[in-house]
């Protein structure tokens, strides 16, 4: 089962902050986007996983063809440790004249302010992603349920890019840089230990490597 089908021009947004009226372009130095911009999606339950208080986002979670969001983990209990104790808001916008899409299925921007209306206040997202889960909308990949190629995957290869790609090896590194690398040498220190340890010639045809796969 997934999200019914939404009006064109009918957009999502979630949000730890509740009673907004208006959503501001907005981006902080961890941005892979240049410009401010405001993050929606057609897909109300993966407004969901948007609800977020720490200061970096740990995404490992995407939209199936079939419009299911697919969240997996990456260590073990991520899905709880990450997602316990949020609470936040769903606003639903009218908007398909200044909304275009990303590379990133079910993920839109917009570069000029949206105007929210309807919000939707979500006082547990963990039990609102629960019954999710169990109606179908959402489908939970379990860190023991998967096999020992893609764990490799996650530590040796993509986890790896991430600690790159975020440049979370600089010495002069921001707040968000700081929170982000404590969180991942906790939980990642062999992803660490190889980003430490790779060329400027490496790194390079790593990350190249991922921007052809994902054009």
């Amino acid at each position: 089962m997934t999200d019914k089908n939404v009006s064109p021009g009918t957009f999502y947004h979630g949000s730890a902050v509740t009673g907004i009226k208006t959503l501001l372009p907005y981006s902080k130095a961890h941005n892979t986007i240049k410009n401010p911009v405001v993050y929606l999606t057609p897909n109300e339950t993966l407004a969901l996983f948007y609800i977020w208080t720490r200061p970096y986002k740990f995404v490992t979670f995407n939209e199936s063809d079939l419009g299911t969001v697919v969240y997996t983990e990456w260590y073990e209990n991520q899905f709880s440790d990450l997602v316990k104790g949020l609470s936040g808001s769903i606003y639903e916008c009218v908007d398909d004249t200044n909304i275009y899409s990303t590379h990133i299925a079910g993920v839109y921007n917009s570069n000029v302010p949206v105007n929210v209306s309807k919000e939707t206040v979500i006082d547990d997202v963990f039990k609102e992603i629960r019954k999710r889960i169990a109606d179908g909308r959402v489908i939970l990949r379990t860190y023991g349920s998967l096999d020992k190629e893609e764990k490799e995957k996650i530590v040796e290869r993509d986890m790896v890019r991430s600690i790159h790609q975020q440049r979370l090896l600089n010495s002069e590194t921001s707040a968000y840089n700081a929170a982000y690398s404590a969180f991942v040498k906790e939980h990642f220190p062999l992803s660490w230990s190889i980003a430490e340890k790779m060329s400027d010639n490496e790194i390079k045809a790593m990350i190249d490597g991922w921007r052809k796969s994902v054009k």
